[in-house]
């Protein structure tokens, strides 16, 4: 019983967990119907929280700087997901953007 009670126990200390907190969506002062489809980007960073220390607290500026730099001319159509992946005392929060480049 008390292996059982051991594995069962690690078990559920050891389960990982997904959330999406937010997720908007702006498709801009342009109609929907009007757009010319460009490149469609897809941009992902993270942040790591490991016991409550965090790393890389930068990511959703990084995220921003890319998506100006493939979109020069502009963005249509932008989808922003805020996610968090839970673990074993650590966690890594998301950012990931999608867009229409003009």
């Amino acid at each position: 019983m008390k292996k059982l009670f051991l594995l069962l126990t690690v078990a559920m200390l050891s389960a990982c967990t997904s959330s999406i907190h937010m997720s908007q969506v702006d498709v801009g002062s342009n109609d929907a119907n009007n757009v010319d489809i460009g490149k469609v980007i897809e941009i992902e960073k993270s942040q790591k929280n490991i016991l409550g220390f965090v790393y890389d607290t930068d990511y959703v500026d990084l995220a921003y700087k890319n998506l100006l730099l493939e979109c020069p001319n502009g963005t249509s159509m932008i989808n922003v997901e805020y996610l968090t992946n839970h673990g074993f005392f650590s966690w890594t929060d998301k950012i990931r953007i999608k867009a229409v480049c003009l």
